[in-house]
């Protein structure tokens, strides 16, 4: 009996080094939806497990990352799901769970290298060994084929300053997921936030914080952050305003462009109609309690308050910074250009978020759009225009 436990215990421990000598017969390559993960450094094995660069593998599945030199910790946030590892720690963990690792992160070769099965499998990515090849496959979407068979229909619904962002989310998405069809609709936050509440579609499109006045039981994703500038006609001379003088300009107090360096011409406000995320946050940031004046012409989307200001040498407006063109012109504000650089930097000042809004935590098809927006594919899409979250 003991001899026959000797002979079994001896042909385990040779499968596992066949195991490990199999890992270590050749480079290991490693592929994320059949294309070839691209690395700063080689993969290795430690244990049976396979590590790797920890940007690479995060940044490929969606995840964003950050380091965290004090604590020596890496946190990596995928739409919901966050992750922490600890330098040389076999432990780790994913939301609130606690996970024991076999092999914990570590430091080689100046790189950051995270254990790539735990890492996969945590974002929902499938992985399997390919050992005639020293291949590991990694999936998404629950394996290839699950990936590619997205399907079904989603409505959006809302913020006009949104829609464009959303809508060329909602192209990239669709690109990757034939089967999937997402629609795109304005109306306003209001809108968006009713519609979200009542039903009407599954993602409300918010360019505001939502108050304690909207419906109960949303869930909120804010997906980007945006700016918001004070536009004039493009012959007009007027090219500095300060934020006392919007004040000023939208409750009446100014009515003539020659008191803020402007030719002697009567000023013709335009603003927006409720409801709208846009006007709620410039009252907020401009107004205080204070009303626009009676007489303001009212437009239901940026694109018709920048073309109204287009339209007119006396008129001004406010937009959000992704509908800003050459049709029109945007003074510096307290003496700050309002440009996406300076909207980054922090040296321009009036940023407000972008949400989507669920009747609920997001799930199905939804979640499955929320985290590519929040990935770093649908980041990218946002920086082009607007500031992105991550």
């Amino acid at each position: 009996m003991k001899k026959r436990l000797l002979v079994v215990s001896l042909v385990t421990v040779l499968t596992l080094l066949c195991v490990q000598l199999a890992f270590a017969a050749g480079t290991i390559s490693v592929q994320v939806n059949g294309k070839v993960l691209s690395m700063d450094s080689e993969p290795f094995v430690k244990q049976g497990k396979v590590l790797v660069p920890m940007r690479a593998i995060f940044e490929t599945l969606g995840a964003s990352v950050k380091w965290d030199d004090k604590a020596q910790k890496v946190t990596a946030k995928k739409g919901s799901t966050e992750i922490v590892l600890w330098m040389g720690k076999k432990e780790a963990k994913v939301g609130s769970k606690t996970v024991n690792l076999d092999v914990p992160a570590a430091v080689s070769n100046g790189r950051t290298v995270v254990p790539l099965r735990f890492v996969a499998e945590s974002l929902g990515a499938k992985v399997d060994w390919v050992s005639s090849k020293n291949l590991v496959v990694v999936t998404t979407g629950g394996g290839g084929a699950a990936a590619a068979e997205l399907s079904g229909s989603l409505k959006m619904s809302g913020s006009t300053s949104v829609q464009p962002l959303a809508e060329e989310l909602t192209q990239a998405f669709m690109k990757e997921n034939p089967k999937v069809q997402i629609t795109v609709t304005g109306g306003g936050s209001g809108v968006g936030i009713k519609d979200a509440a009542d039903g009407k579609v599954n993602i409300g499109n918010v360019s505001r914080d939502l108050k304690d006045s909207d419906p109960k039981g949303l869930v909120t994703t804010t997906i980007a952050k945006d700016a918001i500038v004070i536009v004039v006609n493009s012959k007009n001379p007027a090219d500095k305003l300060t934020t006392d003088q919007v004040k000023k300009i939208y409750t009446g107090a100014i009515t003539n462009w020659k008191d803020i360096g402007g030719k002697n011409a009567p000023i013709i406000v335009n603003s927006r109609t409720a409801p709208s995320g846009t006007f709620d946050f410039f009252k907020e940031k401009f107004l205080g309690e204070d009303n626009v004046i009676a007489t303001a012409k009212q437009h239901a989307s940026n694109g018709l308050v920048r073309q109204a200001v287009a339209g007119n040498e006396n008129a001004i407006g406010f937009i959000s910074m992704g509908f800003l063109d050459s049709s029109v012109k945007a003074p510096t504000l307290d003496g700050v250009k309002p440009t996406l650089e300076n909207a980054k930097n922090g040296t321009y000042k009036v940023i407000r978020p972008f949400v989507m809004v669920t009747k609920g935590a997001p799930t199905g098809l939804a979640k499955s759009f929320l985290d590519f927006v929040l990935s770093s594919e649908g980041q990218s899409i946002v920086k082009k225009e607007y500031i992105s979250i991550q």
